[in-house]
């Protein structure tokens, strides 16, 4: 089983998400492990940006695509994607 640490994962994921054309939005990125109802351990992304209100759904799934395929070389627990407003 390939499992990398979570604080590795949080900082390549934010490395990729700084890079990316939502990254001047993004406030925090946090990295949880999770476990869905069959059992099987995936991991939970969370991109806090300072506002989601007029997300473009290309940057959104360009963003995803790039965070799921850079979790894969690392990590086979799938990364769960999501946005939200910064608090």
């Amino acid at each position: 089983m390939m499992h990398a640490e979570l604080p590795e994962l949080a900082r390549r994921i934010e490395a990729l998400a700084r890079k990316s054309t939502l990254g001047g939005r993004i406030q925090r990125v946090g990295v949880e492990e999770d476990v869905d109802p069959e059992g099987a351990s995936f991991l939970r992304v969370s991109l806090q940006l300072d506002h989601t209100d007029d997300l473009e759904w290309d940057s959104v799934k360009s963003l995803v695509r790039s965070i799921e395929d850079s979790v894969a070389a690392v990590d086979e627990r799938f990364p769960s994607v999501y946005f939200a407003d910064a608090a």
